[in-house]
């Protein structure tokens, strides 16, 4: 009589999906993986068989095969689609387990479309997970909160990352993501970090940073020519705590002959050394939170007593003349922002030839502090999550018709990526091949999102 095989080695069989909200956004700016379940496969034991779905490459899921265990990960965008995909398989006897960010603040909406819940950061967690589903004693949920703090960054398994997800190699066109730090000492009300990742800066370990992206390397990319090198998407919440330990980060990667794009705070772009730094090291664009040009509406999220469109446009430029481009990131807020500004930012994004700039209807996330304050005025009108990709207005507008102003922010957003703003763009800024393969993707897309808004309101017979 064979002895039993111990739960912590039975083999499992595992699917993590990646779902794809229905207006979630269709630009070339993805990474190549769901990092959330970049960091799953990484944490799991070898010996357990995962396949990976990202909806956002076009993978279909298959609700025929059989698996121990479906996990699903999902922003608010994904969240109903989420839902959809767990039902399906739940129906047809499979366990499913929902875990991210959305999940995560909203456990009583999400639980009627799982065996378990996930709240939080699963690196602490995963194990006892897989453990209880060896042993059948699957939980109905699973806190970060009952495990010990995350104070560490686990790396990244690229080479079986690779394997379960079945992407393909990329040029420097497309992005492998990473992750070079987590968390941000900041309590941002519009940002989730503080209340998911948390405040505890953790950073990676020299040696573990290096050997991951030469395995990135060398599972992802496919070089074009000789100097051509690989594009990676830092996906920090925060880069640059301080100067000291962000210079040390930029001299690591230098070492590493790689490109690299990361969401940078302004105030880091004012120090010409640390721009130097930034391009020396590979960095081909920052994507600064601008919020606005307008200096009352910056003053209202309390960054007017530092910032002005003036600065901008500076910076900017200094930026571009040290081969960086700064991406533009604005909020378009209907209580503080009128049509008159709206037609001022296209103005200023197109003299200063912002890089890819983002424009958003300011969105009251599930799990950020804007969303409790807005909830508890009375403030949001929708909770619809497909609607949550910050194209949609969803909180009250008292000063215009939702509509209107919807739509006058549409208009406003594919303006900015006109043919002639997209010629000057490319025309001044660096890497200029990836400033056109990103503004058409935009510009398509806009221009989608434009067409079936109008569509839907009957805006075109009312003109």
């Amino acid at each position: 009589m064979s002895n039993p095989v111990p739960h912590s080695k039975k083999s499992l069989k595992l699917l993590l999906v990646a779902p794809k909200g229905r207006k979630d956004s269709k630009s070339n700016q993805k990474p190549l993986f769901n990092m959330a379940l970049g960091v799953l496969v990484s944490l799991t034991p070898e010996h357990h068989h995962i396949e990976i779905i990202d909806e956002h490459f076009g993978d279909t899921v298959d609700y025929s095969q059989k698996y121990d265990v479906v996990g699903i990960t999902s922003r608010t965008i994904d969240a109903k689609r989420s839902y959809e995909i767990a039902d399906e398989f739940r129906k047809r006897g499979q366990k499913v387990i929902l875990g991210g960010l959305h999940v995560s603040f909203n456990a009583e909406e999400a639980a009627p479309h799982a065996d378990t819940l996930v709240c939080g950061e699963a690196e602490n967690l995963w194990q006892t997970i897989l453990d209880d589903v060896a042993s059948n004693t699957l939980k109905a949920s699973y806190n970060s909160k009952d495990f010990p703090q995350v104070q560490e960054i686990v790396p990244l398994d690229y080479e079986r990352i690779a394997k379960a997800s079945k992407r393909t190699k990329v040029d420097g066109t497309k992005s492998i993501p990473i992750y070079i730090t987590r968390g941000c000492p900041f309590e941002c009300s519009f940002c989730v970090t503080p209340n998911f990742t948390g405040k505890l800066y953790r950073a990676q370990k020299p040696e573990d940073l290096i050997k991951q992206i030469e395995t990135a390397k060398r599972v992802f990319f496919k070089a074009k020519s000789k100097s051509s090198k690989p594009w990676f998407m830092l996906c920090d919440e925060n880069l640059g705590v301080s100067k000291k330990r962000l210079w040390e980060t930029l001299d690591l990667i230098k070492e590493c002959n790689i490109n690299f794009s990361v969401f940078f705070s302004i105030n880091f772009l004012e120090d010409k050394e640390t721009v130097k730094k930034l391009v020396a090291a590979g960095c081909i664009m920052v994507l600064v939170g601008f919020e606005s040009i307008k200096q009352s509406t910056l003053e209202a999220y309390n960054k007017g007593h530092v910032n002005s469109a003036d600065q901008f446009a500076r910076l900017i430029e200094e930026c571009r003349q040290a081969g960086l481009n700064v991406q533009g990131n604005f909020l378009v807020n209907p209580d503080l922002d009128s049509y008159e500004d709206m037609d001022d930012l296209v103005k200023f994004v197109s003299k200063n030839n912002v890089f890819m700039p983002i424009f958003q209807i300011i969105t009251p996330y599930p799990g950020t502090s804007m969303y409790w304050e807005y909830k508890n005025k009375g403030l949001i009108t929708d909770e619809d999550w497909d609607r949550y990709n910050a194209m949609n207005l969803v909180i009250r507008s008292d000063k215009y018709d939702p509509v209107e102003f919807q739509h006058k922010f549409m208009t406003s957003y594919y303006k900015a990526y006109a043919w002639k703003n997209i010629a000057n763009r490319v025309r001044r800024n660096p890497y200029k091949l990836l400033n056109l393969i990103t503004s058409l993707a935009f510009r398509k897309n806009l221009r989608e999102q434009l067409d079936t808004f109008e569509e839907l309101h009957h805006i075109k017979e009312r003109r």
